[in-house]
């Protein structure tokens, strides 16, 4: 929620008796661009968390990507028992409902909450965000193509169909408790 937005809904709760005046100092400080960056952090985090535990925990590796543009939308693809694997083309249905049904669903107000944030501090929006997770180590990674940056007119469909290419030929060859990042497309 942008600065305003949230300036006249606290206006609003205040006026309902719903929240106190001295509340109304909170909403006028602006968003500086670190706390923008740590709210991406955060929500990143939150949502390779969400994205595991969707499974169950049974996992090797998690990836996201995130698209912020028009429709904003998660995809989503893990490492399992040695392949990749799309996150419909688990076996378990009790799992991949939890996820169309959700985890999906949480994309728009995801990625427009985050990038009100970063506009609201006078930083550009993201376009894509990658995200990956390594269950052995807890170690996780995020790139992000910005929305005046030179990728972030690519298709959603490239971007996905050759990061998960990518990743299935380096994913056969990185241990599971390797802690580093692998490969972003484009890099």
């Amino acid at each position: 929620m942008g600065f305003f937005q949230r300036m006249f809904k606290k206006v609003e709760d205040v006026n309902r008796g719903e929240a106190a005046a001295a509340e109304l100092e909170s909403e006028m400080v602006l968003i500086t661009k670190e706390d923008a960056y740590d709210f991406w952090i955060q929500m990143a985090q939150n949502i390779l968390v969400n994205a595991v535990n969707a499974t169950g925990s049974t996992v090797d590796r998690a990836f996201v990507i995130l698209d912020f543009r028009n429709e904003p939308s998660f995809e989503l693809f893990y490492q399992q028992n040695g392949s990749l694997l799309m996150w419909d083309q688990l076996e378990d249905m009790t799992i991949t409902e939890k996820i169309r049904t959700q985890l999906l669903p949480q994309a728009p107000e995801a990625a427009n909450t985050i990038n009100e944030n970063f506009i609201a501090a006078g930083h550009g929006p993201i376009a894509y965000a990658e995200l990956q997770f390594e269950w052995a180590t807890k170690a996780w990674f995020s790139h992000i193509i910005w929305a005046d940056g030179d990728h972030a007119d690519i298709p959603r469909d490239e971007l996905l169909q050759n990061w998960f290419a990518r990743l299935e030929k380096e994913t056969a060859n990185v241990p599971l408790d390797s802690d580093r990042k692998l490969s972003w497309y484009p890099e």
